[in-house]
């Protein structure tokens, strides 16, 4: 073995453990944000996520002549990824003294970085959803009063919106409170989809409760004790029997200065939600291995390429009290 090999041959044997604790502690990271957002890989510098559509009701038949059916359609949003990435030495004389503890903790805190960094931008999708600077598809900002229906297609890549399908509402300015919440569930049933259907969505049996930090104890006091993130069965009694919502899951979104603030809350349905909701990897977070020519330095580089996004408001209502 050459004098250059045995310079480096720690490194080699710091990196793996390095890998495996950083492929543990990230899923473990992500874990919470998942219930509301949906991953997916896309290999490409832009992201298309298409909005519903459809041809609505069938019309009459009488027997000789077919009526041609137009296709009405929702809305493109475009995500696109960009790439973050740092590097974080490792001392050859820290590694050598406990090489396994050194490297779970690099691990651990380069996952912890990647992992906060795409947790943060999810939290941000939320927080910003009444802000004027970050439109869906639509034109419109993710919680909005008058969003359009349904599109009469797109001219350079933005969506037109089709006047005569109307528009609907994804926001309300109730404080939350019981008959808040079921106020929103009643009126998710009548969204309809771009073609003028039903929309199929469930804020009462598939509904999350989405709460700021500082709405958490209230959450908890209507929903019940053990609501958080995994159902349960829960006791019935007299007073939890007339409350229509005991026992609704609810998820808190918000972390530091992000995500919704202290009276902000949303109602959604949990399967849908993910899937207008998107974290889109075009590399998924790693760690990276960077050759340096100091000997006595290991430097590993944690790296994402991702971007978030949404797109149909129509599987979640917002209120800012």
């Amino acid at each position: 073995m050459g004098i250059s090999n045995v310079n480096t041959a720690w490194k080699n044997d710091l990196y793996p453990l390095i890998e495996q604790t950083f492929d543990y502690q990230y899923e473990n990271f992500m874990n919470i944000i998942k219930q509301v957002v949906e991953e997916d890989d896309n290999k490409a510098i832009d992201y298309r996520l298409e909005g519903l559509g459809g041809y609505g009701e069938l019309p009459d038949y009488d027997g000789s002549q077919l009526i041609g059916m137009n296709q009405k359609r929702g809305f493109v949003t475009i995500i696109n990824p960009k790439e973050k990435a740092g590097a974080i030495d490792i001392q050859r004389r820290y590694a050598n003294v406990d090489k396994s503890g050194e490297a779970k903790k690099a691990g651990t805190r380069a996952a912890y970085s990647v992992a906060m960094t795409v947790y943060l931008a999810a939290l941000r999708m939320f927080g910003r959803a009444l802000n004027g600077s970050y439109l869906g598809g639509d034109g419109k900002t993710w919680a909005a009063t008058d969003h359009p229906v349904a599109s009469k297609g797109d001219a350079n890549g933005n969506s037109i919106a089709d006047p005569d399908a109307g528009t609907f509402s994804n926001l309300i300015t109730q404080t939350l409170s019981v008959s808040a919440i079921t106020a929103a569930q009643t009126m998710a049933n009548r969204f309809v989809t771009p073609d003028g259907l039903p929309f199929k969505c469930d804020m009462s049996g598939n509904g999350l409760l989405l709460v700021s930090p500082e709405l958490e104890p209230k959450a908890k006091e209507i929903c019940g004790p053990n609501s958080k993130l995994i159902p349960e069965k829960l006791p019935e009694s007299a007073e939890n029997g007339a409350n229509p919502i005991y026992g609704l899951q609810y998820i808190v979104i918000g972390g530091g200065a992000d995500g919704f603030t202290a009276k902000q809350w949303a109602i959604c349905d949990k399967t849908l939600l993910p899937q207008v909701a998107k974290i889109v990897y075009v590399e998924r977070p790693t760690v990276l291995r960077a050759n340096l020519d100091n000997p006595l330095i290991a430097r590993i580089v944690p790296y994402a390429d991702f971007g978030v996004g949404f797109g149909d408001a129509r599987p979640i209502i917002f209120s800012n009290p």
